[in-house]
């Protein structure tokens, strides 16, 4: 939870009549204008219980929002071609459930969840993306028909603030720099190993940027602190990616980005040079993240 939370209170919360609604504020009245032109009782009688079925269900559905703590989670990125998630967490501090409560943001689609008592879940609004860079938050809306679907009951807009970043599309193929990791034989044998690819040679202190796949976990669990394996020949290797724009830079960013995604899963140690950004050799998630998050903003004009 990166952002204070927002309640919803009486003041930001609206309602609406749904098409439904307004049929059934039609026929109420009718119904009061038969029992005036008639005198009758009955008709009396009806028109003032549906009235007050309106009623009930208006402060049933300003109940069912009112109190309703939202959260923003951090963004989750994407590759260009698919949608990125943007993260708000619903809280039910009541002791009374929420039903069908609808997050709605354009142009994603509407996503409607219940929530128990003393409940809280995330949901992740898709959003899609057709290039890469950072993707601004968009403004969504909490609302509700809940419980006749008489009344839309729905919040202000809720501005999230975090961007989400959209990766490169990675290339089908990029072959890894030669002389530095070794072929395309070297890079399966890498895999095969473990992510290691070489003879195992002992333990030794963690560096930071070691992939994290090489920790030797039996040895933290007895104490003596956080160890790696490691391993005489690719993985001592250091791979210097670089940005080869040719013509066009973004096959040169998409080349790029499968070549950090290969250098990661074969546990190689890699180092992206891209100006004015330049990131030591290292390897992990975090690390990964770092690349790809430096070819999602990348700016050649700045070059």
């Amino acid at each position: 939870m990166s952002r204070p939370a927002q309640t919803l209170g009486r003041r930001s919360i609206y309602l609406l009549p749904t098409r439904e609604g307004l049929w059934f504020g039609a026929t109420v009245f009718v119904l009061l204008l038969a029992a005036v032109n008639y005198g009758n009782g009955l008709a009396y009688a009806v028109t003032f219980l549906l009235a007050a079925f309106a009623t009930l269900s208006s402060a049933q559905g300003q109940r069912n929002l009112l109190g309703l703590v939202i959260h923003e989670g951090l963004p989750r990125p994407a590759f260009a071609g698919s949608p990125v998630a943007f993260r708000v967490i619903l809280a039910n501090p009541a002791d009374s459930p929420r039903l069908g409560v609808t997050i709605t943001g354009h142009p994603g689609p509407p996503i409607t969840v219940d929530l128990a008592a003393r409940e809280q879940r995330a949901i992740e609004v898709p959003w899609p993306t057709t290039q890469r860079g950072a993707v601004p938050a968009p403004t969504l809306r909490v609302s509700s028909r809940y419980p006749f679907g008489l009344l839309r009951v729905f919040s202000r807009r809720i501005a999230l603030e975090d961007a989400a970043i959209v990766y490169p599309r990675p290339a089908p193929f990029a072959p890894l720099p030669p002389g530095c990791a070794g072929d395309d034989h070297d890079l399966d044998a890498a895999i095969l190993h473990g992510g290691g690819g070489g003879d195992f040679t002992g333990l030794a202190g963690y560096r930071p940027g070691e992939n994290p796949r090489h920790i030797h976990w039996k040895a933290m669990a007895a104490g003596k602190g956080v160890l790696v394996k490691r391993f005489a020949g690719l993985a001592e290797r250091e791979i210097r990616l670089t940005l080869d724009a040719g013509p066009d830079p973004e096959e040169g960013l998409q080349r790029l980005c499968r070549q950090c995604l290969d250098a990661e899963k074969g546990g190689y140690r890699y180092g992206l040079a891209l100006d004015p950004v330049h990131i030591p050799p290292g390897a992990g998630a975090a690390h990964l993240e770092q690349c790809l998050t430096s070819l999602a903003l990348y700016d050649g004009t700045r070059r």
